[in-house]
């Protein structure tokens, strides 16, 4: 599959608070809906209804969790260059508990875009070539070529290619809709949840915690910078079509700068983003029932 660049820059903010992490446990959800229709992953959020019902404010990112019959859909929506930088640089999990228990604990994720000391692929490429990688070369949703499958195989963590199919079916997708949003897509096949379920029975009368985990960046992340002249925003787009997807979809790039880094002197950008984790809890629908035949 050919990867079509999708280069990003942006300014990196400093996060204000101390401490390894912040972690938002979000109030339970109201009561469930179904998914009418099957959801595309395809790095588009037109086939969701809006707007998302739930908000990370601090994060900027909005996301929905849905499911019919068969799957499990989660879509995530940020504007926000600086949060589409710390996604894509820094790394992300998705966990699902179907115990709906707010914990990695007996939880499955998936992890995409991995963080720089499990992307293997961007290792290789940097000890490779050392001198062009090392605090030259952004890192953009290009390098990120690889994804993780968690507590699926209880034997193996399941790496995998992006844009490769794996055995438990799961389908993800990340990329820019044309309005310039990051745009995080997955389905994960509810047998897969429950590998125990009775196919004749209702998912309905389980609920599941999932959990946006977030990484932040390390003190060396490589920020890009703007013309370093201070002045307004440089912000260029081009079209495209979305690399190493589980399926066809165009995409959209874009460069934003704004001439110098953030928080830069006094030390005071010593940790740029901190990890974010937040859990909701939702109550799967009921599927309808298909008529019977005459």
């Amino acid at each position: 599959m050919k990867l079509s660049p999708i280069i990003l820059s942006a300014p990196l903010i400093l996060a204000t608070a101390c401490g390894s992490s912040r972690q938002t446990a979000t109030a339970d959800a109201p009561p469930p809906t179904l998914q009418q229709q099957p959801i595309t992953i395809d790095g588009s959020d037109k086939d969701w209804v809006k707007p998302l019902p739930y908000a990370i404010p601090a994060e900027k990112i909005n996301y929905s969790i849905t499911n019919d019959g068969d799957n499990l859909y989660v879509l995530l929506s940020t504007k926000s260059p600086q949060e589409q930088q710390k996604i894509i640089q820094g790394g992300m999990t998705i966990w699902i508990n179907p115990k709906a228990d707010k914990s990695e604990s007996d939880a499955y994720g998936i992890g995409y875009p991995l963080d720089t000391h499990n992307d293997h692929d961007r290792q290789l490429m940097e000890e490779a070539q050392p001198d062009r990688y090392k605090n030259t070369k952004p890192v953009t949703l290009e390098d990120k070529k690889d994804y993780a499958l968690y507590g699926f195989d209880k034997d193996n963590a399941g790496n995998y290619t992006y844009g490769d199919d794996n055995p438990q079916g799961i389908k993800m997708r990340l990329d820019f809709n044309n309005e310039g949003e990051l745009i995080y897509e997955a389905s994960i096949p509810l047998i897969s949840l429950y590998p125990n379920h009775n196919p004749s029975s209702s998912y309905a009368a389980n609920s599941v915690a999932v959990g946006i985990f977030i990484d932040g960046l390390p003190p060396d992340a490589h920020v890009p910078r703007g013309n370093g002249g201070g002045g307004g925003p440089e912000i260029g787009v081009g079209g495209g079509l979305g690399f190493g997807s589980f399926g066809s979809g165009g995409g959209i790039g874009i460069s934003i700068g704004t001439g110098s880094l953030i928080g830069g002197g006094g030390g005071r950008n010593k940790q740029l983003f901190k990890q974010t984790q937040t859990w909701q809890v939702v109550q799967l629908a009921r599927a309808k029932a298909s008529p019977r035949p005459f």
